[in-house]
């Protein structure tokens, strides 16, 4: 029988650590995967480091007297989405109606969580995993958001099994390009030249995994990377995918329908960790002006499936404009070249992302100047050429060992 929380990751932020166990018991029989917290201040610790499905709030705990008001009150000032049920106690109505009031989806009281506990996170969990792509599609960056598109309008069986793995490995590469960004360069491990010339699904996940083991990798890929895998354990699965990929391409099988079922379940946990937590913005600078203190960017910000969104953002210091950066919450900006860059369309202006696919190879091999290859991130036709100063092989020969 499948277990109702399934891989799904669930905090649990109460002081009376023996209560909280006692009343998690049925959440962890049913595949839940708890961490515990006993004040708000190590559940926001937690929120900031970990991925998690749904938070559980306890009323009554530190800090002040109401410290579960007190946490929603941070989560919501961060914009975190992560579904929150409170837990409370006789005597705490007005505190439940503020917790409402704060974004908290549903209550349950202590005295009857053992009977109702289960049910009422199960409903929460199956309505927002449910909801979960369709939000993917407006929320996320472009290069996340078109393929995640493709693959929840995809209705033939066979069709959308090949959009859900083209939509994986778009999670995959666009974590690496994060990682790569913010990382200094040095060799990593399993990372050949032949590799990085010509990356596959299995690359870009070797990649990832290769990066996250590096202690300065940034903060940002760090994030990406947990949503789709949290532990060592959630890697065995993405690699069972890789290879009902590379039994596709060469037509030796058809996927199964729980291979279907493992796939769809994989990216909706995807979707729902990045549109309750994302806190960044993929966007494109058009115009930096320098009052003397800081600079001030005109972008268009790039997420979902629509048109770029104008918008401001201030920093201490210049960047290029023309190119993709990362806007993150704490005001720092990821520049994101030559492993994405933007176009723009001569005739229509139309901003869109081009992302690192390879290199462009000659007849005498791997050259010191061999040219990146890029691939559109969207749906639109033809492909321009491309120019940065730093997209060639000596860039890449970096990474590899």
């Amino acid at each position: 029988m499948t277990q109702r929380l399934a891989n799904l990751r669930i905090l649990v932020a109460d002081d009376q650590m023996d209560v909280a166990r006692t009343l998690c018991r049925p959440l962890h029989k049913e595949g839940a995967r708890l961490r515990f917290a006993a004040d708000g201040h190590t559940a926001l610790q937690a929120i900031d480091t970990h991925p998690f499905d749904l938070l559980l709030i306890d009323m009554k705990m530190p800090p002040e007297e109401w410290g579960g008001l007190w946490l929603l009150r941070q989560l919501k000032e961060r914009k975190c989405r992560i579904p929150s049920l409170v837990l409370s106690g006789e005597g705490s109505k007005q505190q439940v109606i503020e917790a409402l009031r704060l974004d908290a989806v549903d209550w349950v009281v202590k005295d009857t969580a053992g009977e109702e506990l289960l049910d009422r996170c199960a409903a929460t969990l199956t309505d927002r995993l449910g909801a979960s792509l369709e939000v993917a599609t407006h929320r996320l960056p472009t290069p996340l958001a078109h393929r995640l598109a493709r693959y929840v309008r995809a209705t033939d069986p066979d069709k959308k099994i090949h959009e859900g793995l083209h939509a994986l490995e778009s999670i995959l590469r666009f974590a690496a390009v994060l990682g790569l960004s913010s990382t200094p360069p040095a060799p990593l491990r399993g990372i050949t030249p032949d590799r990085l010339a010509a990356p596959s699904m299995g690359t870009w996940f070797d990649l990832c995994t290769a990066l996250a083991n590096r202690p300065d990798a940034g903060s940002d890929f760090r994030r990406v990377h947990s949503w789709i895998t949290p532990e060592r354990a959630d890697h065995q699965p993405i690699q069972s995918l890789i290879s009902v990929r590379n039994a596709l391409a060469h037509g030796r099988e058809t996927p199964t329908a729980d291979q279907a079922d493992q796939l769809d379940q994989l990216l909706r946990r995807f979707a729902h960790r990045a549109t309750s937590s994302w806190c960044a913005d993929l966007a494109v600078p058009t115009s930096m002006t320098y009052d003397g203190t800081q600079y001030t960017l005109e972008v268009l910000t790039l997420h979902g499936v629509g048109k770029p969104a104008p918008s401001t953002v201030s920093t201490p210091t210049p960047v290029i404009t023309g190119q993709p950066i990362l806007t993150s919450r704490d005001g720092t900006l990821l520049p994101l070249a030559p492993w994405l860059l933007a176009h723009t369309e001569p005739a229509s202006g139309t901003v869109r992302c081009l992302q690192f696919d390879g290199l462009q190879r000659a007849k005498g091999g791997l050259t010191p100047d061999a040219p990146f290859r890029y691939a559109r991130t969207d749906d639109g036709s033809g492909l321009p050429a491309v120019h940065h100063s730093q997209a060639h092989w000596l860039t890449l020969a970096q990474w590899t060992t």
